[in-house]
């Protein structure tokens, strides 16, 4: 506020001060925009004519609606109410009787002062003749954001009042200066009054991204696979395997579009109650004796935006509906899902993020080992993705081996015994347990059933295998979906469907010494679905004698543990 210097002989003197509000209290702030250089430019005589019916109109306004002057101090006002609809009319009111005022003239201009105004509704209690809370300050920093003859409030204090949509326009949400949150402003608009200002002067809130603390791996070809998505449709969900590295890609590819959504990029983790998180990333608070997911659908109703949010995947069918009526109450509004299986809604555009293609899986394995402190490029990793097949999960599970030796140890232990080297610890196992604990029994055996096929299959080779089990299409798709099978096409008439290496090892492989263990992974994979096991094994176990180079990785007995790895 410009000018902070009170001139002798100003005004009137304030009126006595009434009870001050208290609870949910409204604050305006008041000042002329640019007094200091109206005052130098008027001399002091001509600017205490213009500065006393500056404030003997604002005092007549403030008496008629019921605001309590707090202070005074120069052009300035701070002003409370016990209502939000009152001082929404005082605003209006003193920016009427401003214009409506004579003046004196200048070179044949009137000498109106442009005044600022900002409105906040918070809760405040009196204290000492004052109030000392955050929403003081809060209100100040929108007068301050204002120009001269406008009227900004925040989204609080509109809803309170109970503005019309046609007396307001929405501006956005913007970052206050000292202040925790993002702010969304209203502009007050009334007959008489303009209505056409340059953008608040704060910066905008635009998204909740956090900053990565390092550059993320570049997937231009996924990155261009979720573009052609989003053009299909409103809602994409983006699922994939652990490690591969879906919610560091979502963030990215979200950043990098954040031109294309006037209200902004939001993220969120689903967590156990969507909306309560929602409202989190949003920074909205919660309305008494209201769900929470109907302030977030009033929040995007009228927006352009994209929220993406994580982990959907563990939501249920109530909360995915609820997803989908957002959706649909926010026409402008888009949704990306990420997940490690894809979100199962109408209209839903799917996504997966398959093996990575090129160098991209190297330079993963290399951000992994740079993680643990080893300093190895994506070059000196291009070998070792390249054997494993770029699979995230045997990527990140080779890391700790990586970053303690090398990549070319890594390799050379791999062509030995791969399974050993790979679930070393149980990681990795566990990994693929997880992926394959979440799909369907048919889905299972006809996983199990393309394992024990180096080269894949083809559509008509998969319906023959699975001749006898109904759904055997579907459960292809499930594979597809949750990233288990990768689909190749050599010929432009036919597409290969077939289980990475690093799967097939575990899965085909000869079967480990007996233990005394707890039912694990090959049981749970087994017995929901009914095939024949020997025959599977025998037929995996005459492929591994047959010679070759693969003949080699397939020689590994998953009881093998670190020591083997480590051995020299």
């Amino acid at each position: 506020m410009d000018n902070r210097s009170a001139v002798p002989g100003d005004g009137p003197a304030a009126p006595p001060r009434a009870l001050l509000p208290a609870g949910d209290v409204t604050f305006l702030f008041t000042d002329i925009e640019g007094s200091t250089r109206l005052a130098s430019g008027l001399g002091a005589e001509r600017y205490r004519i213009v500065l006393h019916r500056h404030r003997a109109l604002v005092r007549e306004v403030l008496q008629a609606t019921g605001g309590v002057e707090i202070d005074t101090e120069g052009d300035s006002f701070f002003v409370a109410f016990h209502h939000a609809a009152d001082a929404c009319a005082a605003a209006v009111g003193i920016q009427g009787a401003l214009r409506g005022a004579t003046w004196p003239d200048q070179d044949g201009a009137p000498l109106r002062p442009p005044v600022r105004m900002g409105l906040h509704t918070g809760e405040a209690w009196p204290s000492a003749g004052g109030y000392a809370t955050p929403e003081v300050h809060r209100t100040a920093r929108i007068c301050s954001a204002a120009h001269g003859d406008q009227i900004l409030a925040s989204a609080g204090c509109a809803a309170a009042a109970g503005l019309a949509p046609e007396s307001m326009r929405r501006l956005g949400d913007f970052e206050l200066r000292g202040l925790p949150g993002a702010t969304e402003l209203v502009q007050l608009t009334a007959p008489g009054l303009p209505d056409d200002f340059p953008p608040p002067r704060v910066r905008p809130r635009h998204h909740n991204l956090p900053h990565a603390l390092k550059p993320p791996v570049e997937r231009p070809e996924d990155a261009r696979e979720l573009d052609r998505a989003f053009a299909v449709g409103r809602m994409v969900t983006l699922s994939g395997l652990p490690g591969c590295g879906k919610t560091t890609f979502a963030k990215a590819w979200a950043r990098k579009r954040l031109s294309c959504y006037e209200h902004g990029v939001w993220y969120s983790d689903a967590g156990p109650d969507l909306g309560k998180a929602l409202l989190a990333a949003l920074d909205l608070r919660s309305e008494p004796l209201r769900d929470p997911m109907a302030t977030v659908t009033d929040h995007f109703r009228d927006r352009r935006a994209l929220l993406v949010v994580d982990g959907t995947d563990q939501l249920g069918a109530e909360r995915r509906n609820e997803l989908l009526l957002l959706l649909e109450s926010c026409p402008d509004l888009h949704l990306l899902a990420v997940g490690r299986r894809p979100l199962d809604l109408p209209g839903a555009v799917k996504r997966a993020l398959d093996l990575p293609a090129g160098t991209v899986g190297a330079a993963m394995l290399a951000g992994f080992c740079e993680d643990r402190g080893a300093p190895w490029t994506a070059a000196d990793c291009r070998g070792l993705a390249a054997a494993v097949e770029n699979f995230p999960p045997a990527l990140l599970a080779l890391a700790d081996l990586v970053a303690l030796a090398s990549p070319q140890t890594a390799l050379r232990r791999l062509r030995d015994d791969p399974v050993a080297v790979l679930d070393a610890g149980g990681r990795f196992r566990e990994a693929i347990d997880t992926a394959v604990a979440a799909i369907s029994g048919p889905a299972r055996a006809v996983l199990l059933e393309l394992a024990a096929r180096e080269l894949g299959a083809s559509v008509d080779e998969v319906l023959d295998l699975c001749r006898q089990r109904d759904g055997s299409l579907e459960a292809l798709v499930e594979l597809v979906d949750a990233a288990l099978v990768v689909i190749e096409r050599p010929a432009m008439d036919q597409a290969v469907y077939r289980v990475p290496a690093p799967l097939r090892w575990l899965l085909a492989g000869p079967d480990p010494e007996p233990a005394p263990a707890p039912l694990g992974f090959a049981e749970r994979l087994v017995h929901p679905v009914a095939f024949d096991a020997p025959r599977l094994r025998a037929v995996a176990l005459r492929r591994t004698r047959g010679g070759g180079p693969h003949a080699r990785r397939r020689r590994s007995c998953a009881s093998r543990g670190a020591c083997a790895m480590l051995r020299p």
